[in-house]
């Protein structure tokens, strides 16, 4: 039901509105519905008095449409104007969010800063060891080089390999040649920069000859024909050891390294064994100043055995650990391996190893406990970070509501005579900040309206006009069809067959233009249209033109092509080949090129080109076909063939002056889109 304020409104009202707009409404109802229209927030239902009509978003005024939703969200219109139904102020939502932008970037500053001390906490402490440990083993290194040197020299290349060689090799061998070797073995040990870490230096042949040399006599029962074979190594003649295993000396109360290598006589024929007992000193003696956490451990890896170094004591690990990789951080020396272990107590801890020799490891563990920050540090920072984080958030908050509350309360005062009908512009609200943006909006709101309502009006006018002019120039093609189709019954009664089989040629080829929607199609319907062109010009030049198809395999006719490809081609060959001569004949040729490739070749014996005419047509920019259709030559129709299959693809040109023309289309062979 509608009051009569509205309908008096509906027939002409006193601003000039029109009453056709689609609905019931007065003036002030009218111009906020247009305010709202161009916010384009989200779809607003209106209620207006006595209408209500939902009116959708419109794509205009962009940069103060937020701003103004957020202002007018709660509004309703009535006919005294605005009355508002606020359930929260934008100032305690500002006071809100701040708190909570601020409790949130504490949160966040704590966590990854306590994250960040972490990592570098970890990343420090690995590389401290891994420096430790590299120092450590390069001093152990070379204390093992000048043991293994010593060891050489009795096995190989050398003058007491020499004496050796003699002596086991002599059946006759005498006492002064066994003094000899001592001699030269006692030399050899005594110019040995770490001859300090020898327990004993046993040479044997293993038949009954040997020859010690021991650095603690007395604390040693002395090597004898019946005690020799106790050694572990000098009763197998093809053993050889390298710093792999430690082990308690038989002859002593010590434990060592041994380090067995084969003694080569003539023509590198093993004639004998070296035995070397290193003291655990050579690797403990080292550790003495080394630095080492509490909750840490040094492991020694010797092959495939492992050990704990505790003191001057290596300890065997009972059970046996396997290390998996660590890719949580990167070693600083390529050398460096980072690898996680769990041991016999289970615990699982990061462990720094670096190798000293081929077989010989030295590894450090490092306990979680390491890598954490100090509580003692990290806490007062996060603290005084979080107390600053919160009262810069306080400073902002205090500074938001003063300088926001009064311009909107300008701004909803605007809205308000906006709403009333006052268009004015109002330069009070066009402050310098974000919402001075807004009140320019506003200001280009109200000029927009205006313009708008004489726009819709325009807008109606031309529509009107463009669909008068739409009924006067379409034309039924249904209508066009049938005339057609009774100007062929007309011929075949009077028996102009020509006549006849060009208008069906010509309805066909107009149905497919007019209907035919498809971008690619088979190849047999392109040739079918192609046939229906060619007789409408066969009929045309009387019999002076000719055209034959070749089909090497019927199954290439189901291959796809671009609508309307081959017609500006043979087109061309008719006006620009065949027409200057008089007569000729096309070939039109369809076969299989390569693996999955369509080749169609259109050739006729014209007047031919030269080649910069083909460099022209196919590079210059083209005038356009004057035959069946405009703007469709051979140029178009070589783009048109690279944007549907690619570049491989397209249209290439061969001519002979005077000869002939080939035109080669490469297609792929597509059986749909």
């Amino acid at each position: 039901m509608v009051n009569d304020e509205s309908s008096s409104v509906a027939k002409s009202n006193s601003n000039g509105f029109p009453a056709r707009m689609g609905c019931i409404f007065n003036r002030r109802s009218f111009t906020f519905m247009f305010f709202f229209v161009f916010l384009r927030v989200r779809p607003v239902i209106f209620y207006l008095k006595p209408v209500k009509f939902f009116v959708p978003a419109s794509p205009s005024i962009l940069s103060y449409r937020n701003m103004l939703w957020c202002l007018c969200n709660r509004f309703i219109i009535s006919e005294g104007g605005f009355t508002t139904r606020r359930q929260s102020t934008i100032k305690s939502r500002i006071i809100l969010i701040m708190i909570i932008f601020a409790l949130l970037i504490a949160a966040l500053l704590s966590f990854f800063s306590y994250e960040l001390i972490s990592y570098y906490q970890r990343k420090t402490t690995i590389q401290a060891t891994e420096f430790n440990l590299q120092l450590v083993s390069h001093i152990i290194e070379q204390d093992l080089l000048n043991l293994s040197a010593l060891a050489m020299t009795s096995s190989t290349n050398s003058a007491t390999n020499t004496l050796l060689t003699d002596y086991f090799g002599s059946p006759q061998a005498k006492a002064r040649d066994a003094l000899n070797v001592f001699n030269s073995m006692q030399e050899d040990f005594r110019v040995n920069r770490s001859n300090s870490y020898v327990r004993r230096l046993i040479v044997t042949d293993n038949k009954g000859k040997f020859l010690q040399v021991d650095n603690s006599v007395s604390t040693s029962v002395p090597l004898t024909i019946h005690n020799i074979g106790q050694i572990t190594g000098l009763n197998n003649n093809e053993a050889v050891k390298e710093y792999d295993q430690v082990i308690k000396d038989p002859l002593s109360t010590s434990v060592g390294i041994p380090y067995i290598l084969p003694v080569y006589g003539e023509r590198a024929a093993r004639i004998g064994t070296v035995y070397l007992l290193v003291n655990t000193s050579v690797i403990t003696d080292k550790l003495k100043g080394y630095s080492l956490p509490e909750d840490s451990r040094l492991l020694l890896t010797l092959g495939d055995n492992h050990y704990q170094l505790i003191g001057d004591k290596v300890q065997d690990i009972g059970a046996p650990y396997e290390p998996i990789p660590y890719t949580d951080d990167e070693p600083v020396g390529p050398q460096t391996k980072l690898s996680t272990l769990r041991l016999e107590d289970g615990e699982q801890t990061i462990a720094v190893s670096y190798p000293v020799r081929s077989g010989v490891v030295l590894s450090q563990t490092l306990s979680g406990s390491q890598f954490a920050p100090k509580a003692s540090i990290w806490i007062p920072i996060m603290l005084g970070v979080c107390f600053m984080v919160l009262v810069l958030s306080g400073i902002i908050t205090i500074y938001l509501t003063r300088t926001i509350s009064l311009p909107v309360e300008k701004l909803k005062k605007r809205i308000d005579k906006i709403a009333q009908g006052n268009f004015l512009l109002d330069r009070n609200i066009e402050w310098n900040s974000e919402l001075g943006d807004v009140g320019r909006g506003i200001n280009r709101l109200s000029q927009d309206i205006t313009a708008l309502m004489d726009s819709r009006l325009a807008d109606e006018k031309q529509k009107q006009e463009l669909e008068y002019r739409m009924l006067q120039n379409q034309i039924n093609p249904h209508f066009l069809y049938n005339t057609l189709n009774s100007i062929k019954w007309m011929a075949t009664i009077q028996n102009a067959t020509g006549i006849a089989e060009m208008t069906t040629a010509l309805s066909r080829l107009l149905r497919s233009i007019a209907k035919d929607n498809r971008r690619l199609l088979p190849l047999k319907d392109e040739l079918k249209l192609l046939e229906d062109y060619f007789l409408i010009q066969k009929y045309r030049y009387g019999g002076t033109v000719s055209m034959e198809q070749t089909i090497s395999d019927e199954e290439l006719l189901s291959g796809l092509i671009p609508r309307f490809t081959l017609q500006p081609l043979v087109e061309n060959a008719i006006f620009h080949g065949i027409e200057p001569k008089g007569r000729g004949d096309i070939m039109i040729t369809v076969q299989k090129n390569g693996f999955a490739d369509i080749l169609v070749t259109i050739e006729d014996n014209g007047v031919g080109m030269q080649k910069e005419q083909i460099a022209k047509i196919l590079d210059a920019r083209e005038e356009g076909s004057t035959g069946l259709f405009e703007n469709v030559g051979l140029r178009s129709v070589n783009e048109r063939l690279h944007l549907a299959f690619g570049e491989p693809y397209g249209l290439s040109i061969e001519s002979e002056p005077g000869q002939y023309t080939q035109m080669k289309i490469l297609l792929p062979f597509l059986l749909k889109e």
